[in-house]
């Protein structure tokens, strides 16, 4: 899979013929519309707090479900049951969709349109997380740049196509997922099991943000690292706390887990989809050598606490990272449980499996008994040492996916090449995001030519979130004209 970039096939360029030199004018003449409709989408809450915990956003899909009829395109609605029974507590996935003059390929538009949660008061004053305020060419408000920006772009390429009359064969469609942020059991999991003739498309487009400071154009992503969110309890036992217990405290415990990870937890390796080396030269190709020391010596906005120095490395290997823990009923009781949970990001390539068989090792190394999922051999259980011991840990799955990559060499693939040099005059740079996208489920699905491409923006999943106004045009124009030429 590390071959994908270098074996890049160059396609010779295709400049813009005049129709559509035509048809992306009407970009340029609705700007401000596609600032706006970006403005009423974050000022819509719609809220993920959790996979288990329902959260109803049938506000904001009945607002993108009304648009889209608007624009003329055909809408639908699919409804993915939550587990609780209720007859009233279901998400929407919402198709919406354009039909050619004939039978020919289906492309699809992706994005999600749930956010994640915030705390107003980490916010500045006059830019409040549901306001969309706009200052200094930025709008602001939870959601903006991930990803309610890249949804209003592709909403406008569609409406834009319909409005310019110009034929086309096949089918354009929109899916909107409800809940990207936790892994997408409702949308990007729920409708290839139920529904996949309907989402499994020749092609698809996520719209996920993709420019990266200090460039101004975007990068197109084939890839991401598959999210291995595990729980792990660590058991001890409980007393007073005037009567310290430093190995059976489930918080110490716990503790000793973290503090040995670095040096003691072995995760095996694979070669990334894009190495370093192939990154560098992208980057050279676009921004020159000059601008490839500018871009070394560039230094990302940092919060005053951020003590954390900036590093590629997490691009090309295996992350952990320990995020939530919970322990404790009273400040004079030991606990005898604490609940700890790891985001894993697993590089392609790296079996779920395996990487199981890493973490049992290390806590054999700690001298822990762990008891794993059903779905997974404990290779622990064959060592005599811990047969009759009781357990330390026991390790519980949140969310599972594979990482994944799509080939760029595809006829689509060359498709978007060339759109993207007709739009931005640059090459492009492929990317591999250390994030997971509606893109790890749809290839895990079966699902072909994934590619992922947004506008700009930052602080997403933080405070004073916001999306780049000035990045807008140029990706709306890109969506249109892919559409167009690869239905054409």
């Amino acid at each position: 899979m590390s071959d994908l970039i270098e074996e890049l096939i160059i396609s010779p360029e295709v400049p813009l013929t005049d129709e559509e030199i035509n048809l992306l004018s009407l970009v340029d003449e609705k700007e401000q519309e596609i600032v706006e409709l970006l403005q009423k989408l974050v000022q819509i809450e719609s809220m993920n707090l959790s996979a288990d915990v329902f959260v109803d956003k049938t506000e904001i899909f009945d607002f993108a479900k009304e648009f889209m009829e608007k624009a003329g395109c055909k809408t639908e609605y699919y409804k993915a049951p939550f587990p609780s029974g209720k007859k009233e507590e279901f998400y929407y996935n919402l198709i919406a969709s354009l039909g050619g003059k004939a039978k020919g390929k289906t492309l699809q538009y992706n994005g999600h349109l749930d956010i994640v949660p915030y705390n107003s008061e980490n916010w500045d004053k006059d830019t409040p997380p549901l306001s969309g305020v706009i200052k200094e060419e930025k709008l602001y408000g939870r959601g903006s740049i991930d990803m309610k920006a890249g949804v209003a772009c592709q909403m406008f390429a569609m409406k834009l196509l319909k409005e310019s009359g110009k034929q086309f064969n096949g089918k354009l469609q929109m899916w909107f997922t409800p809940d990207e942020e936790t892994h997408g059991a409702y949308g990007s999991k729920f409708m290839p099991k139920n529904h996949l003739k309907v989402v499994n498309a020749d092609a698809t487009i996520i719209s996920e943000p993709r420019v990266s400071k200090p460039l101004q154009s975007p990068s197109i992503g084939i890839g991401e690292k598959g999210p291995h969110w595990f729980k792990f309890t660590f058991h001890g036992v409980a007393g007073h706390g005037s009567w310290p217990k430093k190995k059976s405290n489930a918080i110490n415990k716990t503790v000793r887990f973290i503090e040995k990870a670095q040096k003691k937890l072995k995760i095996p390796k694979t070669k990334p989809p894009i190495t370093r080396k192939q990154s560098v030269k992208m980057l050279k190709e676009r921004i020159g050598t000059s601008g490839l020391k500018e871009f070394r010596k560039f230094v990302p906005e940092k919060l005053p606490l951020d003590k954390d120095k900036r590093t590629i490395k997490n691009m090309y290997r295996t992350t952990y990272s320990f995020n939530q823990i919970k322990a404790g009923i009273k400040t004079n009781v030991i606990p005898d449980t604490c609940e700890l949970e790891v985001d894993f990001r697993a590089m392609p390539g790296l079996k779920s499996q395996e990487l199981v068989d890493a973490i049992v090792k290390y806590c054999s190394r700690l001298g822990y008994k762990i008891e794993v999922p059903e779905r997974f051999h404990n290779i622990q259980s064959q060592k005599s040492k811990f047969k009759d011991e009781p357990v330390d840990v026991t390790m519980s799955i949140i969310t599972i996916g594979e990482g994944s990559a799509t080939d760029p060499n595809s006829q689509f693939g060359k498709i978007l090449r060339q759109s993207f040099e007709a739009i931005y005059e640059v090459s492009p740079i492929y990317s591999f995001a250390t994030g997971f996208s509606d893109g790890g489920n749809m290839r895990e699905a079966g699902m072909k030519d994934i590619f992922i491409i947004g506008p700009g923006g930052s602080r997403a999943h933080n405070a004073n979130e916001y999306a780049d106004i000035s990045t807008l045009k140029d990706i709306t124009k890109f969506y249109l004209l892919v559409a167009y030429r690869y239905l054409k």
